[in-house]
């Protein structure tokens, strides 16, 4: 089993470079690092940066996880073809637009692109936000699949635990933390949210006025998750792609000590505050099973 680290950074596809970064800055408060022909990347912490917007007409999205050695990273090659998926090693010039030292890529059963990398680019300079929104950090990911392929990666090639089930959407932690990612069935591939943890409720209620006020459509929120018992709003971004401010998630401290819990396939499993929903993959999706069968 491979030992995952940390969630690193997300890469995802834009029609319009300019817009999406004054996104990246305006709305959710990361701190611009830099613009390189094609690309954005921006900071929300320690890390060189945790998203980056690459230009292109494609619906592409990649995320990455960290390991702690090159034989490591090996062996990560090793075991994803063994499970039957096709890595490959990420060239010269693709390690120095990631800022790491390797990387292998590869795609999930569903066409989710994954990436872990080796060493990346840590900033010796304090996390400066665009604007004052609280953030802390890349919190989590939330994933698109059509197999249950798609968990058996995370839990049997990576040293993904389980913590909740709702229907057949899983959170799955690496860490103490509830999830680092979580997998939607849907009927299509693609990155559904990313996470940012902010720094209380305060903040979280100070995003849901701020969003009212730029029209930005909330989609999900202010709740709270009776999985992971974090508070927060979800808002969509630029190309369909959702953000998350969050707070407050639950930490498991004892593997052994947590059985996980399987959740109804219901909105309100989503939300104990009852706020409405209105993200297809999080009101009544349809068992990976049933979608397995529709895949030629």
């Amino acid at each position: 089993m491979i030992e995952l680290e940390q969630l690193r950074y997300v890469r995802l596809g834009t029609r319009d470079l300019q817009e999406a970064s004054e996104f990246a800055t305006g709305v959710l408060g990361l701190q611009h690092v830099r613009t390189e022909s094609s690309r954005a990347y921006f900071r929300s912490d320690y890390r060189d940066h945790t998203l980056c917007y690459v230009l292109t007409e494609s619906h592409y999205a990649s995320f990455a996880f960290d390991v702690r050695t090159p034989e490591v990273l090996e062996r990560a090659r090793q075991a994803v073809a063994d499970f039957g998926l096709k890595p490959r090693f990420g060239t010269e010039d693709e390690c120095a637009d990631r800022r790491v030292k390797a990387f292998i890529v590869f795609e999930d059963r569903t066409g989710n692109s994954i990436e872990i990398v080796l060493r990346p680019l840590m900033s010796g300079w304090r996390y400066f936000p665009g604007r004052d929104a609280g953030v802390t950090g890349l919190q989590s990911i939330a994933l698109r699949s059509m197999s249950v392929d798609d968990e058996r990666l995370w839990t049997t090639v990576f040293n993904g635990r389980i913590s909740d089930w709702v229907g057949d959407a899983c959170y799955i932690r690496i860490d103490r933390l509830h999830h680092r990612l979580s997998l939607h069935p849907s009927s299509r591939a693609g990155v559904l949210a990313v996470g940012f943890e902010i720094e209380g409720i305060d903040q979280l209620m100070q995003a849901n006025y701020f969003l009212k006020n730029r029209q930005i459509r909330i989609k999900h929120g202010p709740g709270r998750e009776p999985t992971s018992g974090q508070m927060f709003i979800t808002f969509e971004g630029p190309d369909g792609v959702l953000f998350r401010f969050a707070t407050g998630m639950t930490t498991i401290a004892d593997d052994r000590a947590h059985l996980p819990r399987q959740f109804p396939d219901a909105p309100s499993s989503y939300c104990a505050w009852g706020s409405e929903v209105a993200i297809k993959e999080l009101a009544g999706a349809r068992p990976l099973a049933d979608i397995e069968m529709r895949i030629p």
